[in-house]
């Protein structure tokens, strides 16, 4: 299985509409780089485009990638039956909208980390333009 399916596939639970990550471009233990490009069937599309708040949910899922990711390198194969609890402690937007069809390209940044308790600095860009920035707190539990 490439890469790219792995991680999108079994790294984070989103599926269908609401997996708005179309590529991983890179992850290790202390980053994910990942890409995305809004479609009209995106959450909070105005028209020709999507509201940068939703900065928040790609910024969310790409941390998820990161996390996800030691998770798998520490027990192996299955991350079944966990649950994600995803608080945001900052978040700057720096440009009002993102229109459809448009690269996003997402870093997230492990800052802290303390047993499943993570927290993690996100940028968005646009081409090479800062467009949203956020600090995400991650704790996951095991549910089964």
């Amino acid at each position: 299985m490439a890469l790219q399916e792995y991680a999108l596939d079994q790294l984070i639970p989103h599926r269908n509409g609401m997996r708005l990550i179309d590529r991983l471009l890179s992850v290790n233990p202390r980053e994910a780089i990942t890409e995305a490009t809004p479609s009209e069937n995106w959450p909070l599309r105005q028209l020709n485009h999507i509201s940068s708040l939703v900065a928040v949910e790609i910024s969310a899922q790409t941390a998820g990638i990161l996390v996800g990711n030691q998770a798998r390198q520490i027990k192996g194969a299955s991350l079944c039956g966990k649950g994600w609890l995803v608080g945001i402690k900052k978040a700057a937007f720096h440009q009002d909208r993102f229109d459809i069809g448009t690269t996003l390209r997402i870093h997230a940044h492990l800052g802290f980390s303390y047993q499943t308790f993570h927290e993690i600095e996100t940028e968005v860009f646009v081409d090479e333009t800062p467009a949203a920035n956020t600090m995400l707190q991650i704790f996951w539990i095991e549910t089964g």
